[in-house]
């Protein structure tokens, strides 16, 4: 272990730590599309919660690939860590990650200002919002093709555990019925005397 550099542990630590955050970003979003928790949580706490995971999730990947930049062993160069197919260690598996980190981006951006755009807004976030579902998988198989921890034990049980995560969650958005939109209250108007 003496003879691992630093930077290749937090690579590593910072890799299982973006997949198991987008892991959640994606529970959480289909959490918000379920009744699953009940009156347990608020849609509004739940937007919230999968808005702050998302964030989480890319300043955990931003981090990840900022250490690739200065790892003395694998040097990566920026052209490397955003241009599929032209790293020089596990080329097939980096594109795969890289192509995950692509799909996160519009879903990011969008999301933040889906609001300043009106109601074209929320048509174009909801379209984009798909390729979240796609960065998944994508990122999972980075994952397991990359990762140098990814069949030992605990890793195993980390990636299996969240792919049953998500089939149960998939399956709940299934049969579970969306919750009914939060109208205002309604006022009645006050007589005058």
């Amino acid at each position: 272990m003496a003879d691992i550099p630093w930077t290749w542990l937090l690579i590593r630590a910072s890799g299982v730590t973006t997949w198991g955050l987008l892991t959640a970003v994606v529970l959480w979003g289909i959490l918000l599309h379920t009744r699953l928790l009940g009156r347990l949580a608020s849609p509004i706490r739940l937007l919230d919660m999968h808005r702050w995971l998302g964030a989480s999730a890319l300043a955990f990947l931003l981090l990840h690939m900022g250490l690739l930049l200065i790892d003395p062993k694998v040097a990566f160069t920026v052209p490397q860590l955003l241009i599929p197919g032209l790293a020089p260690w596990q080329p097939f598996a980096v594109a795969l990650g890289i192509i995950a980190f692509w799909l996160l981006i519009p879903v990011s951006i969008l999301g933040r200002i889906r609001t300043k755009l009106g109601k074209a807004g929320n048509t174009i976030f909801k379209r984009v919002h798909l390729l979240a579902y796609a960065a998944w998988p994508l990122a999972t198989a980075h994952y397991v093709l990359a990762g140098t921890d990814a069949l030992t034990e605990w890793s195993l049980a980390l990636l299996i555990t969240g792919g049953a995560l998500m089939v149960f969650a998939l399956l709940a958005r299934g049969f579970v019925p969306a919750p009914a939109p939060q109208r205002p209250a309604r006022k009645d108007p006050v007589p005058i005397s």
